[in-house]
Formats: C-alpha cells, structure tokens, sequence
C-alpha cells in the first residue's frame, strides 16, 4: 500500500514523519564517525533509529545538535522521546504532536549462524529455519508482542532494525537464481511472524517487486577498514534492514541510503561509514495519546545536572520524587510540572542515590512512576556473582548496579587471566547474557538459560559487566568452580 499526499482520520489532519533506520557498525568510528553525522544529518530525518550504538548514541545525538537521544533504544531525535518505564520491549514514544505520539520499536536480533549462509554452505532447510525460529524469532518475539499492544491500543508504530535475517518477500519463486545463495523460496521465520502480527514492509509497500527492486541492504561496499570486511570478502548480499509499520500508518517513499558504488543507493554519501545500508521513509500517520506514564529524559544522570520530565496522565495532580520502590508520600522532592506536563528536575535538590519519579492524583493515589538514578562520586557500575565458589553443574547468578542503562550492555564469562578490552580478548567469552537494558538488575547462567558451554568446568573464573556490545569492562568479579 502506498499512500499519497495528506489525508485524514478521524476529522484530525495527519502528520508527517520521516523516519532513518542505519546500522552504524559499532558505533561508527571504523571508518569515518563524521561521516555517521553527515549521512544522518543530511537525510532529512525528524528520528534516528540505530544499532551497533556501542556506547555512541549520546554523542552522535550531540554532533547533530539534536535535543532528544534514549540509550536503551539507541533512537536520536529532533522530537520529544517519552521513555515507558518498562526497559524490555524496545519501545520509545516519539511526540509527534503535544500530546500525541507514534511508537518507535528498534530491534536487533542476533547475529550469530546467520541463516543465509547456513543454507548457502549446503546445511538443510528445516534446520536452518528451526535455528532461526530458537535464535532470532525468541529474540525478536518480546518486541513483536510490544507491537501488537500498540496496535490494538490504537497507537501507530514503527518496528525496524537490522534483523539479520532475509525476507521471506525476498526468497521466492521468481528470485530463485537472481543471486547465486538463493536457491529455493524460504519463509524466514522473523519476516513471516512480523507480517502474521499485522505489520507491513514499508519498502515491500512501495516497490512489491523483488525482481525489479531487491533493495539489499548489506553488506555495503565501505572502505577497508582492519578486521571485518563483508563486501571484499565476497559476503552474500540480502535485504536484512528492515522496517514495518502498523496498518493505520501511510508510506509514501522509501529510499535506500549507501555507498555512492551501488546500484542500489537512491542517496548516497561519501566516504560510506558503515557496512549496511539504510532505508529512509516518508510517513503519514495520526498519533495518538500514549499511555500513562511519566518519563525522564535519562534514567542515569551525575549529581548536578538537570532531568526533563515529561507526565501523561489526564488526573495527575503532583509529580514527586521518593526513595527507589518507597511509598508515594515518602517524598523527597515535589518537581514543578506545566500545564502541558512538562518539568525540570535539578539532580542536586535530591541528592545522589536511587529513586523513582511518580504522578499521583488529588486524592494522592500512584498514577505512574518510573526510575531514577542521581550518580554520585562513588556510585561506578559494579558486578557480583551470589557465592564466590560453585561446584560444578550449580547456576552462577550475577546481580549488575549502576550501569549506563545501554541497550546492548552485557555479562560475560571469561577464564580467570584472559584479557579483555575494546580491542578483543584472548578469547571468546565462554557464555553471556544481556542486561536487558536495566541499571540495575540480576541474572543467572545454568541449564535454563540455554548456554551452550553449560556447564562450567572446575576452574578459575572472571565475570565482566560489558558496555553496549563492546568487550569494554565496566566491572568485574572472580570465582571458582570445584
């Protein structure tokens, strides 16, 4: 479906939005970080949406000039973001309008035995789908979940990422031999459940042909940079950079953003800073009121600097600040909040420390609320297992605190000695998991949490608390098995 020109919805005029989605390769200093800024700069985009931020997305915010940036989803905007409390669906609101919002889900899904080439050295169909469906799929499903809420709350939104994995709007019939991995149809498991939950492929919309417009999207011919060089190395080319929009959302344009080199490229900028593509979009959608909620413009900030905040909810009468999880009358601070719901709240009126932001309404009843961390001079991310020794087969849980809050920060386990840096280690990690993007938080590794080098031999071991999908070292903590 593509739509043309304004229309309206329910007597309300719709608005416009143009929406960039771009992996910048870790965090986009490989080749050229100012040509990150310039490729999302000169886009014409209102809102960013990226992956690989790498500990990033604040600074590209501040080299674009734009105000609004959110770490746990990786989107910088020249809108306002309101940021729900809840950190494990990937969502952001986008305030298109006061009061009014469309929903921004960014999504990154492993990478790891990426499926093309599975199928591309010859291993069968029905494993490489059953790998994808235990891989990506059970990755991408708590934000496909998130979607459909949105969807039937009567929120329009936007689900896109780097989903490294085809389209099954790719794979067909009349595109069997038109590049030399694809061999069959496939009905990849990720673009199937995204369509089956009522979402459509914004580039499929406006150009339905894959013969005619194959849209691929990696790998981008970027300068050679040491290390990982996808496009030289002859890697296989799909259209893994995708994005989907709710029914009640208009497409009018999709272009693809790359190198000046390829066919493929409708914009093009020089040098190309990144080994993907990225797919630009005109929009027309009416936002909707979100739900209620109060959100801060950071949940983690140094003592000293000031949080914006932003309350949606039609009865809210008082917006406080009290101690982490405490009652609503515990009240440490009463933030002042306009007409319009918005507020300044200077970090130094309450303090260092954990705290949560609420709304409460005349009868001083909890509307919202949403955590806070104030960083003090001693407050560092730290890491700690439960014990500090296991026999061998018992579940190491690790609790994490004060962390960046970064999408993709992460635990890992590594023999006791290896080192580990931004440049690597001398080995791979045994096992990880994600934070989940929490500041604070708690995790296990065992036999339920799918490890594949589960369990741990006896041994001298080294837990980190790694930065946004960096081996960066935030803290660490030993232990042995027996």
């Amino acid at each position: 479906m593509r739509w043309n020109g304004l229309e309206c919805a329910h007597g309300r005029a719709m608005a416009e939005l143009r929406l960039l989605q771009l992996n910048i390769e870790y965090g986009g200093t490989g080749v050229d970080f100012d040509a990150v800024i310039d490729v999302i700069g000169s886009s014409g985009a209102s809102v960013a949406a990226l992956q690989e931020g790498c500990g990033n997305v604040p600074r590209v915010a501040s080299a674009l000039g734009w105000p609004y940036y959110n770490v746990r989803t990786q989107v910088v905007s020249t809108l306002p973001l309101l940021d729900p409390p809840d950190a494990s669906n990937g969502v952001v609101f986008v305030e298109v309008e006061p009061g009014r919002v469309v929903g921004i889900v960014n999504v990154h899904p492993p990478s790891r035995g990426y499926g093309a080439f599975r199928l591309e050295r010859g291993e069968p169909e029905g494993r490489v789908l059953r790998r994808e469906r235990r891989v990506r799929l059970r990755a991408l499903q708590p934000s496909l979940d998130a979607a459909s809420g949105l969807m039937s709350s009567g929120i329009p939104m936007v689900l896109l990422g780097d989903f490294n994995a085809p389209s099954h709007r790719d794979w067909t019939e009349r595109t069997v031999g038109l590049r030399s991995h694809v061999t069959q149809p496939v009905a990849w498991p990720t673009s199937v459940a995204a369509e089956e939950s009522g979402l459509m492929d914004a580039y499929r919309a406006v150009y339905p042909d894959p013969v005619t417009h194959p849209g691929l999207t990696w790998p981008a011919q970027r300068p050679f940079v040491d290390g990982y060089n996808p496009a030289a190395d002859g890697q296989a080319e799909d259209r893994i950079d995708l994005m989907y929009v709710s029914p009640d959302i208009g497409v009018s344009d999709v272009r693809i953003v790359g190198e000046k080199e390829s066919e493929y490229s409708d914009v093009s900028v020089t040098p190309w800073p990144t080994d993907h593509r990225g797919l630009l979009a005109d929009m027309q959608l009416t936002p909707a009121p979100p739900p209620t909620l109060v959100s801060v413009s950071r949940r983690v900030v140094p003592l000293g600097d000031d949080v914006e905040v932003c309350v949606v909810a039609a009865n809210a009468a008082s917006t406080v600040v009290v101690p982490r999880d405490a009652d609503s009358s515990t009240v440490v601070f009463e933030v002042p909040v306009d007409r319009a719901g918005r507020g300044r709240l200077q970090s130094e009126f309450v303090g260092a420390g954990r705290f949560d932001v609420v709304v409460r309404d005349d009868e001083r009843g909890e509307l919202a609320r949403t955590g806070l961390w104030v960083s003090g001079p001693g407050d560092r991310p730290s890491l700690r297992t439960d014990r500090g020794g296991y026999r061998e087969g018992e579940p190491v849980g690790v609790r994490w605190a004060w962390t960046p809050g970064n999408r993709a920060d992460w635990v890992a386990i590594f023999p006791r000695g290896a080192e580990v840096d931004a440049h690597g280690s001398t080995g791979r990690p045994l096992m990880h998991l994600t934070t989940g993007a929490t500041v604070e938080g708690s995790g296990s590794f065992g036999e339920a949490s799918h490890q594949r080098r589960w369990p741990l031999a006896p041994g001298d071991y080294t837990a980190h608390l790694l930065m946004d999908d960096l081996r960066v070292s935030l803290a660490s903590t030993d232990f042995t098995v027996r």
